[in-house]
């Protein structure tokens, strides 16, 4: 079974940044135990991960708006499940196949507060967010195995009045079962190279901040 590298990317993408969407953006406001695309199980799980992941968003919008470096690093352990519909509707968008089932990830989450604060308020700042070891679970289709998949990144952002204008996330060490392991590998090493994903991760990051600002009204 092989995946290509835009659908691979695309998804490994979305499962590194843990869906740390703004705490005002529309869907996060939405109830998944409501879904009727997806199980009553699965929904109440997705609930309780939301539920857990808020704390962390709202530090971090706060820092943003804030400005202030005053304070302890932000430090928090984020868990996101996508539901394959997720992956396949919200992610790749009907342009790749994505050949599993769900997928859960789970990271520890530092950024350094200054660092924040700088990159909010200075003119150019070039922010290094340090190395995050992620894990995660790809369920196959029929939901009876599991295909582990372990990854680094090292993320560099350069931002410019408070946007994001570069970024590299500087992949290493995958790992994981040989079907995941081998098609991670292909597309971090081509992101490495070429640094393909820049505008996906750029427009990730700025859509972050700016749903910050707009919880903040």
């Amino acid at each position: 079974m092989s995946i290509r590298f835009k659908a691979f990317s695309g998804a490994v993408l979305a499962l590194a940044l843990l869906g740390l969407q703004p705490v005002g953006a529309q869907q996060q406001q939405e109830d998944p135990r409501k879904r009727t695309d997806i199980d009553k199980a699965l929904g109440e799980q997705l609930y309780q991960e939301q539920q857990a992941r808020r704390g962390c968003k709202v530090a971090l919008c706060e820092a943003a708006r804030t400005k202030a470096a005053q304070g302890d690093n932000i430090a928090c352990k984020v868990l996101k499940t996508w539901p394959d519909v997720d992956l396949k509707s919200k992610v790749l968008k009907g342009a790749m196949e994505w050949p599993f089932g769900h997928a859960s990830c789970e990271a520890s989450i530092t950024i350094d507060r200054k660092m924040l604060a700088a990159a909010m308020s200075e003119a150019t700042y070039e922010a290094k967010i340090g190395k995050h070891d992620v894990t995660c679970q790809l369920s196959t289709k029929d939901g009876k195995d599991k295909h582990a998949l372990t990854f680094s990144i090292d993320p560099v952002v350069t931002f410019e009045k408070g946007k994001a204008t570069k970024a590299a996330l500087h992949w290493s060490n995958v790992g994981g079962t040989t079907i995941a392991k081998s098609a991670a590998w292909s597309a971090t090493a081509v992101d490495n190279t070429f640094n393909v994903l820049q505008g996906a991760v750029i427009e990730q990051i700025n859509g972050f901040f700016v749903g910050c600002d707009e919880a903040g009204k």
